[in-house]
């Protein structure tokens, strides 16, 4: 007789629940609870056929049989599964059967029956009082199930296998289980296996997915890569079906080596352990971008080094690539590489993302950077080092890549690199040609014995996937895997700060250099409009501390000459030593490695939701040291790419869709070229672009979060935030009893006020001198402020004072962009977008790169803000605005029910339920302007508030009439940078001038309602 008691209790299950549960089967026993569907082959005498009775003869020699509740009647349930002492052999598979479920019967759910002292333990967990009348159901379950569908507040955990829910029920959490992770919906089938219809969840799971309710994922870990990809796309199927419903689902996850299923996990961990990463699941859409930082290609060389030893390349390897964590000697291994590839004889190409940390590289490889090279053509010979951005002909390496056929390409930080060249603005006037240029280069030296070498803390399937699409041909990475994590001794202690605002963190920092401490501080800007950039709080210490020495590390310090940082870089473990305090930007979160040690006694990091989650674990690693890292982190990001979707299908979607329109536009301007345009250029670096575009997405909305899991991720311990006693410090700074707060925005406004004036009062530059100190790559502070006064004068033609240096910093000129395309400036807007789409087309050689294209072009927009009707508001700005205005109620309709396509189109997030006031306000905060209040009113015997336009004051009519004058002589001009051509006016435009001219009417992807 089986000792099923034994084995669930060995898997950390209640023994009243497994009593409650649980029956040991013999003889034709088992026969008798499997073998009931009417649908199986029978004799004349309705017993079951000899052929499946010879199937199922393994079932007399025992075993223990599950079932629970059947939650659509609230009877014992006729379904379950039965676990044979001496299972058969699958005939397809050739294992054995683990689990015996009732053939040709629809899978169902496990929904255990629960003992009432396990009810109040989950209902204590859930915080869901019980009422007298809860446990008095007669049901068989004492009610239970039906009391967890009433009540959604009440979290359900999804896993796979009874015993599985039986150890979450036992440990306090409400769980059923299935029988397999694709067995929670139906997908709708013809004979043939053909799909007929949508997926559906089973009829038991709809009953508890309650609006609200959190849903948990506690599946099996793993570490088959293909096991792993079914798991995944079992969570992602059920997840968006139970989102659809309007339940919030979370992932949980673990490491393999504590336990593969979660009854493992509480049995060797103890309850105590799942709590914990029970607090730490991932969002649904947080862990399915997670998902694709996934790294699922076998290795062909799996190590556990907390320092990289010497590596080899085989020969015939054309993809080499080398994952292993921050701080283990990535750097060291690939100089090893290109130094044997050197004395082979073999050219050698270093492409990075940021010319600093490319130099650093190639200091450390022995090669050239491009710029230290007279002739690109004759350095092709031995190799250099050049930011991906240089990639194409027209750049100064005048780049060829037919030069480079048996050459090693060398590219450190491999998913930064294609995410810079896929994205980055800077990259974007040559983009097109750029990734022409990378497909060129990689299937030329691939094909003719070069290769290919990367590598990358965060390697991910992402980007080996997209190397090989360029590739053309298939390719099977010769994959290096270090899968050493710290002990936990060695592990970072990670304190984070659960503010809103950094304000404590800084107060904290500010204590600690007090007591002595020598802080690396990791910021996530430089400039002078951030309160906490490396400028501003670089002058905030200096005031406060000013005896102790301060380095700044920013893109501004490290491209002067006559700043210490410029001499720092090339070495900065030996110069670091001279300052107890150094600030740095993410100019140097990757590609340095700072080795130096009993120096720095701590980390901190400010994380305001720029850079991605990936780069803020970057920048801590930078010091390799184990000292104490400090780090707050923004909950949301703000740097979202597109429209902000999580899904690939609907960021390609929406965009395709907003191409389409962009064109149709262009075609009515009689744009010829866009007959036989490309507008497929490169899919695979299209899908690649969206991948990681979500993978960004995703990580943004739940920012806080994304970041403390990579940490997690990495082994690192999270810690809450310390105790430092700073209000000796607070007073000695405040003695006017000014907050930290208060003083650091004081120092901001007079860095801030100081940098525009410095600016607007630089001397103007012709257009020659411009481009001659634009080309330089060291510039020093005032030659960066004349740089910024010449493109402020070209873009707006008037003068430049401090306050238009603000606006600008502000956005102000995509807001008075907008306005004048939609008013004074209608006539031209064809010319612009048309003229933006040729320039485009020729430096793609006719094809688009379409997030791009879709960026550049102001047609679709401008019509969206037409059909909602802003042009007649702006017509009448005297006119009194109420929640009743017959224009109002339609542009609430229709936004409201375009809420996807304006997104897309516009930016602007609309709510299902926005009033029509509040969608006013934020669409016409696109052109910068707003709405007050001025009186009540009684309508219809109500109370109505009655709003007018709150019309800008800023000076905008000179600069239309700047850009009215250029596209007058030149359409499409008002956005072009003409040679000394701005005008400096003495009165402003007469409000006639801003009269809405008649225009042609746009097609847009959606319509207004009918006429009422």
């Amino acid at each position: 007789k089986m000792n099923y008691l034994q084995e669930w209790q060995a898997s950390a299950v209640d023994e009243d629940l497994i009593r409650l549960n649980v029956v040991s089967l013999n003889g034709a026993e088992a026969s008798d609870y499997l073998l009931y569907s009417e649908t199986l082959p029978r004799r004349n005498d309705g017993r079951v056929s000899r052929t499946i009775l010879e199937r199922y003869e393994h079932l007399s020699a025992g075993g223990w049989w599950c079932a629970g509740i059947d939650l659509l009647s609230g009877e014992e349930n006729a379904w379950g599964c039965f676990k044979p002492q001496f299972p058969r052999l699958s005939v397809e598979k050739g294992r054995p059967i683990k689990y015996e479920h009732p053939p040709q019967v629809q899978t169902g759910i496990f929904a255990l029956r629960v003992p009432d002292r396990l009810w109040q333990r989950i209902a204590d967990r859930a915080a869901v009082p019980l009422a007298p009348e809860d446990q008095d159901s007669e049901q068989p379950d004492g009610g239970f199930w039906q009391w967890v569908m009433t009540h959604p507040q009440v979290p359900l955990c999804i896993t796979e296998g009874a015993k599985k829910a039986g150890a979450l029920l036992t440990a306090g959490y409400s769980a059923i289980a299935l029988p397999g992770v694709h067995n929670g919906c139906r997908t709708p089938r013809d004979e043939g296996g053909q799909r007929i219809g949508k997926s559906a969840l089973l009829p038991e799971l709809q009953k508890l997915a309650a609006p609200g309710r959190r849903v948990y994922f506690v599946f099996d870990q793993d570490q088959k890569p293909e096991t792993i990809k079914s798991v995944n796309l079992a969570i992602q199927r059920l997840g968006y079906l139970l989102q659809r419903e309007g339940c919030e689902c979370r992932v949980i996850a673990w490491d393999l080596s504590l336990g593969k299923g979660v009854d493992d996990l509480i049995a060797l961990q103890g309850s105590q352990y799942f709590d914990r990463v029970y607090q730490e699941a991932l969002p649904l859409e947080l862990w399915r971008a997670q998902g694709l930082n996934e790294l699922t290609y076998p290795a062909a060389l799996t190590l556990d080094a907390p320092f990289l030893p010497a590596l080899e390349i085989p020969p015939q390897a054309r993809l080499a690539a080398l994952y292993s964590p921050k701080g283990t000697g990535k750097t060291e291994a690939l100089a090893t590489l290109v130094k044997a590839a050197r004395a082979q004889g073999r050219p050698v190409l270093v492409i990075g993302h940021r010319i600093k940390l490319v130099q650093e590289l190639c200091r450390r490889f022995g090669l050239p950077y491009l710029s230290d090279i007279a002739d690109p053509r004759l350095g092709a010979a031995s190799g250099y080092g050049l930011c991906i951005d240089s990639l194409h002909l027209q750049s100064q390496a005048q780049f060829r890549p037919q030069e480079w056929r048996e050459a090693l390409i060398v590219i450190d930080e491999v998913e930064q690199v294609l995410w810079h060249a896929l994205n980055a603005d800077t990259c974007r006037g040559q983009r097109v040609a750029v990734l022409r240029t990378l497909k060129t280069l990689l299937q030329t030296a691939l094909s003719a014995g070069g290769q290919l070498l990367v590598a990358d803390a965060d390697l991910s399937d992402l980007s080996l996937d997209y190397l090989t699409a360029l590739a053309g041909f298939p390719l099977q990475p010769h994959l290096v895997r270090n899968t050493w994590k710290p002990a936990p001794e060695q592990a970072w202690p990670v304190y984070h700060y659960g503010e809103n605002d950094p304000k404590q963190l800084i107060a904290d920092l500010v204590a600690h250099i007090q007591e002595g401490g020598r802080p690396f501080v990791c910021l996530s800007a430089q400039k002078l409009t951030s309160a906490w950039g490396t400028q501003n709080l670089e002058t905030y210490l200096a005031q406060t501390f000013p005896q102790r020495r301060i380095l700044r590390l920013d893109a501004e310090s490290l491209a002067d000459l006559h700043h210490p940082a410029r001499q720092a870089l090339s070495n900065l473990n030996e110069v670091l030593k001279n300052y107890d305090i150094v600030l740095a930007s993410p100019a140097i979160e990757t590609g340095i490695s700072l080795d130096l040690r009993g120096h720095f006694t701590s980390v901190w990091g400010l994380a305001q939701g720029v850079q991605t989650a990936p780069s803020v674990c970057q920048a801590l690693a930078r010091l390799r040291e184990n000292v104490p890292r400090y780090l707050w982190i923004a909950n949301y990001g703000f740097n979202q790419v597109g429209n902000g979707a999580t899904s690939i299908q609907k960021l390609l979607s929406s965009g395709q869709r907003l191409t389409e329109l962009n064109i149709r536009l262009l075609q009515q301007a009689d744009l010829e070229a866009l007959e036989d345009v490309d507008c497929g250029f490169q899919a695979e670096s299209l899908l690649a672009w969206a991948k990681m575009a979500v993978r960004v997405n995703a990580a943004m909305l739940r920012y806080r979060e994304a970041v403390l899991s990579l940490l997690q991720r990495s082994g690192h311990r999270l810690l809450g935030a310390p105790s430092f006693e700073s209000g000796e410090t607070e007073e000695a700074l405040n003695p006017a009893e000014l907050s930290l707060g208060e003083v650091i925005q004081a120092v901001k406004i007079q860095n801030y006020q100081a940098e525009c004036l410095a600016i607007a009062s630089a001397p103007s530059l012709s257009l020659k001198s411009y481009q001659s100190l634009k080309k330089s790559l060291v510039k020093t502070t005032q030659e960066r402020r004349l740089l910024r006064k010449y493109e402020l004068e070209q873009r707006y033609g008037i003068t430049i004072t401090p306050q238009i240096v603000e606006r600008d910093d502000q956005g102000w000129y995509r807001k008075l962009r907008l306005h004048y395309f939609l008013t004074s400036g209608r006539p031209y807007l064809a010319d612009r977008d048309a003229k933006i789409a040729r320039t485009l087309l020729d430096q793609g050689q006719g094809s688009l790169f379409l997030p791009d294209f879709n960026g550049s072009q102001l047609g679709v927009i401008i019509g969206t803000l037409d059909v909602l009707g802003l042009p007649i508001l702006l017509a009448q700005p005297q006119r009194p605005l109420s929640a009743l205005d017959e224009d109002l109620i339609r542009l609430g309709e229709v936004a409201r029910r375009n809420r996807a396509d304006l997104k897309t189109v516009t930016g602007v997030g609309v709510a299902k339920n926005a009033s029509p006031i509040t969608i006013l306000r934020r669409f016409l905060d696109l052109i910068g302007h707003g709405l007050k209040p001025v009186r009540s009113q009684r309508i219809g015997g109500k109370s109505v508030r009655i709003y007018q336009l709150i019309l800008p004051q800023d000076g905008r009519e000179w600069v239309f009439q700047v850009w009215l004058e250029r596209d007058r002589n030149q359409p499409g001009s008002s956005e072009g940078w003409l040679e000394d051509y701005w005008l400096k006016l003495q009165t402003p435009l007469g409000t006639e001038t801003l009269a809405v001219p008649p225009h042609q009417q746009l097609s847009l992807p959606f319509s207004p309602p009918p006429e009422r």
